[in-house]
Parts: structure tokens; C-alpha cells; sequence
């Protein structure tokens, strides 16, 4: 039996029962209708206010003043001129406001994201009537319902507060509904769920390629920081994105700031040279600031539009090797910083970028291995834990297997 086939089972059990249903006019289905816009009016108090690990501030910039910058220390006039520019730029790219007052669409230095096209919700409207409906009341028989629900959705891998909030918004959308009596309560309830695993992705949901493009026009290179844990495949992801964006004409760079495993600097050296993209790196215990500098004043020098940062895989739990990765944001103020996770580490990888997200902030999420998880609960539980959204997806282990995120395909591969 696939996965939400006992919920669904139970829901088709429920389609001749009459105690989830009142008639339209009852005082219970009054009641219903009262209770249902009192809570979306709830719901919708939620989204206009988010909170979460995506509105704490972020430690980008908290690093140790001790800390040496290898570019702090311009050797005569033109460079001091140049040094100088390049903190005014800094300056005034950097956010006004605090991390807790910036939008969703805000970047980890404070520039604008390109908001999606994709908007979500759940959207019951056409099963709708107006006169001779009946009302969905709720009652044991839907509790037993949406609690089998639950259960299927932790066997998923979805984390504990991600699948509540779905519920709340489930039951929400459904109780109160007044729906035709032709319709079978089953496929109201399965539309309201799509609608509801939906609206757990769209958390600031933003478009990567139009945004590299906005990026590109208003200035390059344009400088893209990959992080993430030890072993999640962030060479492998950098070396397809890099083909992603050749492959739309960018002039791309590739920058091996990973200088602390061993053979990180030759395996993006070697994907680099069957790529046909230059690839800038140093000696294996370099510094990654500077591997990561000298990239992006070598795609300047060349008018190269994209500068793709590989770091070092870090466990979010290490300070003093976090505190690398601060640096090289610092000495970069990256355009996106992307987190790389795998999603067959099933809720290993929800911790893992929760942390990351508490400890350095990251703009998005891109998830390898998206094709071999049938259960799809990481990418829900990413979304709704760290308020950022999966933008990226690897379906495969080619070159051309890094896509667009598409919410929609994720929800019908969960279902069907």
C-alpha cells in the first residue's frame, strides 16, 4: 500500500457518512461557516506577520574582528582607490533594516529577489454552491480522518511542526465549506490537501534564473555562495548550475573555496575542464577568502556575469570552521548563498538546514537526489522550518539534471 493510500481509504469511507455534513441553513452548519472564517482570518494573520527561523538575525556578519582580511591591506593608490569603491558599493547594498524587519524576498546581503510567478493556496471553489449545499461540519469521524492523515505525513519524513501547521490549515479551508451534494467528500478533501502540501512550499518562493538575470543587468559578476554539510554534493550542484547558466549564455567562473577536503580542488577542476568554464583555485589548505577573491576580480577582469563559490562542507555544529564560511561571505557579500542538502537525508537534512539557517543565512535551498525520494517530506519540512524555500532540484546525476524547483511536480509525485 503507497503512501496516503489508508488516508485516503478512510476518506472514501466517509463519503456516505452523513455526520461530517450538515444541511446548509442548520444552525451547526451556521456555526461551521462562523468558525471557518474565524480561522482563516487567523491564517491569514500568519502570513501578513511571519515568523520563524527566517526573521532571527542573521550571523553572517558576526564574525571575530581578529579575524585577518587578506584584502584589507591595498598595496598603492589605485588598489586603495578600488578598495574604496568596493566598500561603497558594499555600503550601500547592505539592508536598512534590521533582518527581523526585511521581507522574504530579501537576499542574505539585502538584495531583491525575484518573486515567483507560482502562488499557492487552497482553493475549494469548485465545489462551491450557493443554494441546495450541503455544509462540512467536522466531528469524529473527520478527526479520525485527519489524524490518519498525520500519521501518514510523519511517516513521510515531514517534521512534527510542519505537519501540524498543515493540519491546522487543512481543517481550516474544510470545515465551513459549502459544497454541492453531488460531490464526493473524497475528492474535496484531496484537493484541499494538494492546496495545503502547496502552501507549505511557496514560504518565500522566489524564481532563480529571472533573478540571476535581474542580478546580471543591474551589474556583474553576479557571485553565488554554495553551502551546506559535509557530503550533500554541493561540487557536484555547483558544476551543474554552472552548466544551467552557460547554457543560457552567462559567461560563469568557478571558484574552488573548498581547500580543505581532499581532492575538492581537482574534482571542480575536472568538471570545470568538461564544462569548457574556467575554473580559479589554489593549493589544497589555501585560503578560501582569497581562492573566492580572486575569482570574482578575475570575472571582472574578463567580463565573465557569474561567479559560482564552492565552499567547504561544515557540520552546523562546528564554531570555529563556521566561522570560515562568515569570512568568505564577508570578504564576498555574495549576491544568493545556496544551501545544498540531500534529500534522501530525510529529516538529518531539515536539521541540518534549520541550524544553518539560525547560525548563516541562506537564500535558498537546492535538493539533490529529488528524484529518488518518493516520500518527499525534506522538502516540505526545509520550506516551513527555515522560511526559505527549494529553488533548485536534482534529478539526476548528468550535468543537466539541476532544475527549477517545481512545487507542483513534488506534490503530484507524493500523491500519486
Amino acid at each position: 500500500m503507497g503512501l496516503f493510500d489508508r488516508f485516503r481509504k478512510k476518506v472514501k469511507q466517509a463519503d456516505d457518512d452523513t455526520s461530517i455534513m450538515a444541511e446548509d441553513g442548520s444552525e451547526e452548519a451556521d456555526q461551521a461557516i462562523a468558525d471557518r472564517e474565524a480561522a482563516l482570518r487567523r491564517l491569514n494573520q500568519v502570513v501578513d506577520q511571519p515568523e520563524g527561523p527566517s526573521e532571527t538575525a542573521s550571523e553572517w556578519d558576526d564574525f571575530d574582528d581578529e579575524v585577518s582580511d587578506p584584502f584589507s591591506g591595498p598595496t598603492n593608490s589605485k588598489e586603495r582607490k578600488r578598495v574604496a569603491r568596493d566598500q561603497a558599493t558594499r555600503e550601500s547594498q547592505k539592508p536598512t533594516d534590521p533582518p527581523s524587519k526585511r521581507g522574504l524576498m530579501d537576499s542574505t546581503t539585502g538584495r531583491r529577489l525575484v518573486e515567483s510567478d507560482l502562488k499557492f493556496e487552497i482553493d475549494l471553489s469548485e465545489y462551491h454552491t450557493s443554494i441546495g449545499g450541503m455544509v462540512i461540519s467536522g466531528g469524529p469521524v473527520l478527526d479520525l480522518i485527519l489524524e490518519e492523515l498525520e500519521d501518514e505525513l510523519l511517516s513521510s519524513d515531514m517534521g512534527h511542526d510542519a505537519a501540524s501547521e498543515l493540519l491546522i490549515s487543512l481543517r481550516s479551508h474544510l470545515i465551513g465549506s459549502r459544497v454541492s451534494r453531488k460531490t464526493p467528500l473524497s475528492e474535496v478533501v484531496e484537493r484541499a490537501l494538494r492546496g495545503a502540501l502547496l502552501s507549505l512550499l511557496r514560504a518565500g518562493y522566489w524564481d532563480f534564473d529571472r533573478t540571476i538575470r535581474d542580478f546580471v543587468a543591474e551589474g556583474k559578476p553576479v557571485v553565488i555562495m554554495m553551502v551546506g554539510v559535509n557530503g550533500t554534493g554541493k561540487t557536484t550542484t555547483s558544476a551543474k548550475i554552472a552548466k544551467r547558466l552557460d547554457d543560457q549564455g552567462f559567461g560563469v567562473v568557478l571558484a574552488a573555496a573548498d581547500t580543505f577536503r581532499a581532492g575538492a580542488i581537482d574534482q571542480l577542476a575536472i568538471h570545470a575542464d568538461r564544462l569548457g568554464i574556467r575554473c580559479i583555485k589554489s593549493q589544497r589548505g589555501g585560503d578560501s577568502a582569497a581562492v573566492a577573491r580572486d575569482a570574482i576580480e578575475s570575472a571582472r577582469a574578463k567580463g565573465d556575469d557569474v561567479v559560482i563559490i564552492d565552499t567547504s562542507g561544515r557540520m552546523q555544529n562546528k564554531s570555529n570552521l563556521m566561522e570560515e564560511l562568515q569570512k568568505v561571505h564577508r570578504v564576498t557579500q555574495p549576491h544568493l548563498v545556496i544551501f545544498v542538502a540531500d534529500a534522501l537525508a530525510g529529516n538529518d537534512a531539515v536539521t541540518q538546514a534549520t541550524e544553518f539557517q539560525r547560525r548563516l543565512a541562506f537564500d535558498g535551498a537546492a535538493l539533490c537526489k529529488l528524484d529518488t525520494d518518493a516520500r518527499g517530506g525534506a522538502a516540505l519540512s526545509i520550506s516551513h522550518a527555515t522560511g526559505r524555500p527549494i529553488i533548485l532540484a536534482g534529478t539526476g546525476q548528468g550535468y543537466d539534471d539541476m532544475e527549477p524547483f517545481d512545487p507542483n511536480w513534488l506534490v503530484e509525485q507524493i500523491l500519486s
